[in-house]
């Protein structure tokens, strides 16, 4: 049996702590950012702060915006969004498909069964109210005003304990009353301190020639990454 000296029983036991730290370094680091989407259309538009091209890779928690005449359209899984000249999203991923913060703009978004989008915009969650295919344009007017409109399926409104449904074909201007302002007319409701409140005023939106072409464009983009 080989006895080792004081020195090389150092070594082996300072190699091995070495090792130790090594490996829990390597578990504690955070995962590599995987990609969520890439870009499809692109004109006059930026990635997180970048000009972007046709190809480029989204990763979550990217900002997408467009400026001037620009416009962007990118695919996530087999959900699109489309941005609107002057418009405004940060986009991040979610077990059921992508969410995107709507800050400025408008926005046009679509998925199918399976796979779904959320918008987050001046407190309220906009999302697809079934599983099933599902067309919807968001436009963000003011901190307190937003237009939704669903081209196809029900929509769900949440904000805070209130649920409103757009229906499909339908579109609103969605007004919100700040939990400290009180309702100025018999039409808003009852304002209760600590909530934010919202009442729908119907409109009529019409589709125009750009609309309808990204909405075929939807249609015939393949649903891969």
């Amino acid at each position: 049996m080989r006895i080792l000296n004081k020195s090389t029983h150092f070594g082996i036991l300072a190699g091995l702590a070495v090792l130790g730290v090594l490996v829990a370094s390597a578990s504690a680091a955070p995962a590599p950012f995987e990609s969520m989407g890439v870009v499809l259309q692109a004109d006059n538009a930026n990635l997180s702060g970048s000009p972007v091209v046709i190809g480029a890779t989204i990763f979550s928690g990217d900002t997408l915006t467009t400026q001037g005449a620009g416009e962007l359209r990118a695919r996530f899984g087999s959900s699109q969004i489309y941005l609107f000249p002057n418009s405004d999203v940060a986009v991040s991923q979610t077990l059921k498909g992508f969410s995107a913060n709507l800050s400025d703009g408008s926005v046009l978004l679509s998925s199918s069964a399976g796979d779904s989008f959320q918008v987050l915009a001046d407190g309220a969650i906009i999302e697809p109210k079934a599983n099933g295919r599902s067309v919807a344009e968001i436009s963000w007017v003011s901190p307190t005003e937003l237009l939704l409109s669903s081209r196809q399926g029900d929509l769900q409104v949440t904000m805070g304990d209130e649920t409103e449904t757009v229906s499909e074909g339908s579109s609103y201007r969605m007004m919100i009353v700040p939990a400290s302002q009180p309702g100025s007319s018999p039409a808003e409701p009852v304002v209760f301190a600590g909530h934010n409140r919202f009442y729908f005023v119907a409109i009529v939106l019409i589709a125009v020639g750009t609309m309808i072409g990204v909405i075929r464009a939807f249609e015939s983009t393949p649903a891969t990454n």
